[in-house]
Formats: structure tokens, sequence, C-alpha cells
């Protein structure tokens, strides 16, 4: 195990699913307008498909799993557009919303980075 890959598989579904109602719970409490709370419902519905996929899958690989590498391109995906809406949001001068998605973007990232993508929990 290097050190940049640190966390296992299961973990990172656990963290996803964890996040994703963060994510969402914030942005409607922080009264952000329609686009926001549109972009963060839906980064926020995928993370925790993808977590809740990927719990249920663990190790068992029947033929509805979710790949391992679907799973890694998945969390790259969701770093890069959590990116490219804060960037988005940065523009039109909302700071709120490029705030969060930042946020996520860095926590999206952080997380694909120190996963060991393998199917072996």
């Amino acid at each position: 195990m290097t050190l940049a890959r640190l966390i296992p598989l299961p973990i990172n579904a656990a963290f996803q699913v964890a996040l994703a109602p963060v994510v969402i719970a914030v942005a409607f409490a922080s009264g952000f307008g329609a686009s926001a709370l549109v972009v963060a419902l839906a980064i926020g519905v995928l993370m925790m498909g993808v977590g809740l996929a990927t719990a249920a899958q663990t190790g068992r690989g029947g033929p509805g799993a979710l790949r391992v590498s679907a799973h890694a391109d998945v969390d790259l995906g969701l770093g890069l557009a959590s990116a490219l809406a804060a960037l988005a949001f940065a523009l039109q001068g909302e700071a709120g919303p490029a705030g969060l998605f930042v946020a996520v973007a860095a926590a999206q990232g952080l997380l694909a980075v120190t996963t060991r993508y393998s199917a072996r929990a």
C-alpha cells in the first residue's frame, strides 16, 4: 500500500454516502438560488447513488455491480463537475454557491486521489 492510496473502496463509498446529504442540506439551508439548488441536488444525488451502489456491490461483483473503474471515473467526474460549477457561480458573482462547490470539488478530488480502487476490500 502506498501513502497516496490509503482509503479502501468501501470507506470511499461511506464518505460519499455521508457527504451527499450534507451538500444538499447546505445548499437548501443557505438559501441558494434555483440554479445552485439544482446543481447541488444533482451532485448530491449522483454522489449518493455511486456510494450506495458501491457499498451494496463490494465483494460480490454480480451482473449489476458497479465496476471499480467506473467508480474511479465517476469520482473524478464529480470532482470536475463541482469545480466547473464553482467556476460558473464565481463568474456570476455568487460567492456562496461557488464556495460550496469549491469545497465539494476539493473533498471529492482528495477522496479520489487517496482511494485504493480495487475490488478487494
